[in-house]
């Protein structure tokens, strides 16, 4: 790492000169990490994308002689002085996110390196004493991440509390009633004066290595800053609008929303807050919403395929429904959805025996509501590669992430709790293993065999993930020999990009057709209430038949946690019934449906 080293370093510049050399440094210098140091004359410094009557006493700052501008980068408005040192950290990595979390942890390290007591704390923080003395904001830049770190020194802080004016809800969420209350400086906390200070970070980031701007590089840095300090690019971000709608979220900040609406129908839409900027707002979100009408439903089908957490950081499409729509009417739980959790003597039973042989279930990472009547008749569906799925769906309540090696005694693990449950019918799923060269398949092929090595005579039911579509994966584990292999549909074709991770509508389809062209008998489920039709679900149940699938199991989506898809409806049991009939009537064999049916609810009916 070079530290940024210009011609006339012991000169204060105004705030939109330091962050010119920050964007000239990242568009003209590409072969390694620049580091730089450097304070201002009393400034409030605005996020990109902050209105300034919402966080500017104004009044006060022209009393004053207090300037403002703005900066590229978002996060929240903050004061600073010749006691605030600024950092500027221009990183090559692409990943702002790590960049970002990385140099924290550096500035707080180096702060210990003094013996301060400095703690990282939510989004961009450092503290010390649970006071804040450090924040950090950036953005990206030419695959370049640019971040600034605000550092109190020695801060005149009646200045920092009268200039800024920031919500009370932003406030409140630090558990602070004033800005004063929630800031200290770090002279308190050390002897060194604020140059030995700033010369300390530069050795112990940058050593002796520097990069020497000159003269001619000052002529760029001009015409940027020209940008920077201009009227348009300060006072720009005060547009009016028709509509506005404002929300505090944690982990990602405070959202306003100003829409301008003509028949319901958007027209343009802005986003100011404290929010921090990953991707392009305006080109990969805002801009999609034009002419889509403003209803929560158009919205979120507009957004379905974005990842708006790529863009803003750790915003997620339900919360921007939130903050424009409030909170989703709720849809009332049925009585008939009243499930009795009581533990009796032999669901500990079950449990105690899964827990011996360290077994995971869907019954538990599933949520299943049957969980207790299938433990009450010592049946439970083994889960085996783990407890952790390399898919998100957006149904599901299986943890996902990075998954752990494969454990090789899972397979008798499996087969011992087979054998303690004295099972005659067992069912064994699967996370999804996207991170195995052969997704798991012969693990697969291990746990059957080992099973059958003990329990000869237990019957076996899979329910198989999709095998990234591989024929020859499938048709391996098919050549075991289990009774019933199962793979779920989940959803209608519509909804699937939606709901499901990954998977394919046509590609499940083709996994059913190769589990029946082997000559097993091929099973798959559906959830209802996630917005399907009427039409959309005996669509579905044709597009089923024709693989050759012939068993069908048809159940309630549940919404596990706040996190997941909401239910858009809740359909009767007597519902249920009529699609269980109108299934037998197009050529199924075998159908289980019902409010509360699982996947292997009573699997073994039928076989």
């Amino acid at each position: 790492m070079k530290y940024i080293l210009l011609p006339k370093p012991d000169t204060i510049h105004q705030l939109p000169f330091y962050f010119a050399v920050e964007e000239y440094v990242a568009r003209h210098y590409t072969d390694d990490d620049y580091f730089m140091g450097w304070r201002v004359n009393p400034t409030v410094m605005l996020g990109r994308n902050q209105l300034i009557d919402n966080e500017v006493n104004t009044d006060y700052c022209k009393e004053h002689k207090i300037d403002i501008f703005r900066r590229k980068s978002g996060g929240g408005c903050i004061y600073a002085d010749k006691g605030c040192i600024q950092f500027s950290y221009i990183s090559r990595s692409v990943n702002a996110n790590k960049a970002f979390a990385d140099y924290m942890q550096r500035m707080a390290d180096l702060l210990k390196g003094l013996k301060i007591d400095a703690q990282l704390s939510g989004r961009n923080d450092i503290l010390i004493d649970e006071t804040k003395v450090s924040g950090c904001a950036f953005y990206q830049l030419s695959n370049r991440s640019v971040l600034h770190n605000s550092l109190l020194f020695d801060t005149q802080l009646d200045h920092l509390s009268n200039a800024l004016t920031p919500a009370k809800e932003k406030l409140q969420s630090k558990g602070v009633a004033s800005v004063r209350q929630r800031v200290t400086n770090v002279s308190t906390y050390t002897q060194l004066d604020i140059l030995a200070f700033m010369d300390y970070v530069r050795q112990e980031m940058c050593g002796t290595e520097v990069l020497e701007l000159t003269e001619e590089d000052m002529k760029e840095v001009a015409e940027i800053e020209k940008e920077l300090s201009s009227d348009d690019f300060v006072y720009g971000k005060n547009p009016k609008y028709s509509l506005v709608r404002k929300h505090r979220f944690e982990g990602v900040g405070t959202l306003e929303a100003h829409i301008e609406l003509k028949n319901n129908i958007i027209g343009s839409i802005n986003m100011v807050g404290d929010y921090f900027l990953l991707g392009d707002i305006d080109h990969d979100f805002l801009s999609l919403l034009k002419g889509c009408e403003f209803t929560r439903e158009a919205v979120e089908e507009r957004l379905e395929d974005i990842d708006l957490s790529t863009i803003i950081r750790g915003l997620k499409l339900r919360q921007f429904l939130r903050l424009l729509f409030g909170r989703e009417p709720h849809v009332m739980k049925p009585k008939w959805l009243k499930i009795d959790l009581t533990s009796k003597k032999s669901t500990g039973e079950t449990a105690g025996i899964l827990a011996k042989h360290h077994m995971n279930t869907i019954c538990t990472s599933g949520l299943c509501p049957n969980r207790s009547e299938c433990w009450m008749a010592r049946t439970a569906t083994l889960m085996i590669g783990g407890d952790i799925c390399t898919r998100k769906c957006r149904f599901c309540n299986t943890l996902s992430g990075r998954p752990r090696l494969l454990n090789p005694d899972e397979p008798r693990r499996v087969a011992e709790s087979v054998k303690a449950l004295k099972l005659r019918y067992a069912v064994i799923t699967s996370v999804d293993r996207d991170d195995l060269p052969d997704y798991g398949a012969a693990h697969w092929i291990k746990t059957i065999e080992e099973i059958r090595r003990l329990n000869p005579d237990t019957k076996i039911e899979l329910l198989i993930p999709d095998f990234m579509g591989k024929a020859d994966l499938i048709r391996q584990v098919m050549a075991t020999h289990p009774h019933v292999a199962g793979h779920n549909m989940e959803t209608v074709r519509r909804l699937t990009p939606s709901v499901r991770s990954v998977a394919r509508y046509e590609r499940s389809l083709e996994v059913l057709r190769e589990i029946a062209n082997c000559g097993i008998t091929a099973k798959t489920g559906f959830m209802l209430g996630l917005g399907e039709t009427h039409d959309e679900i005996l669509e579905t149940m044709d597009d089923i038949l024709s693989t050759g699938c012939q068993r069908l199991t048809l159940g309630q989506y549940l919404q596990p946690t706040a996190e997941h898809l909401p239910v858009k409806a809740y359909i009767t049991p007597e519902m249920f019934a009529e699609y269980k009939r109108i299934a037998l009537e197009k050529g199924f064999k075998h159908v289980v449906s019902g409010p509360l049916v699982r996947s292997s609810y009573h699997a073994a009916e039928g076989v």
